[in-house]
């Protein structure tokens, strides 16, 4: 009986450790995940951004040559 008893304190223990843990850790990723989000959408944005400005200066080159 008495080992059946240290068994069940070290598995609640545990339980508790890595309930508190998650507590601390899933907060932590989720923050991760949404920098790396905004980040993404950021470089998407610049992306887009720097493709239309090349096509419209090549545009804009190529009617200033035939002038």
């Amino acid at each position: 009986m008495r080992t059946f008893a240290t068994l069940s304190i070290a598995g609640v223990t545990g339980l508790v450790l890595i309930k508190l843990l998650a507590m601390i850790m899933f907060p932590l990723f989720a923050l991760i995940v949404g920098l790396f989000a905004m980040t993404v959408k950021f470089a998407l944005i610049a992306a887009v951004v720097f493709f239309f400005f090349t096509m419209f200066r090549r545009h804009r080159e190529k009617h200033e040559a035939e002038a």
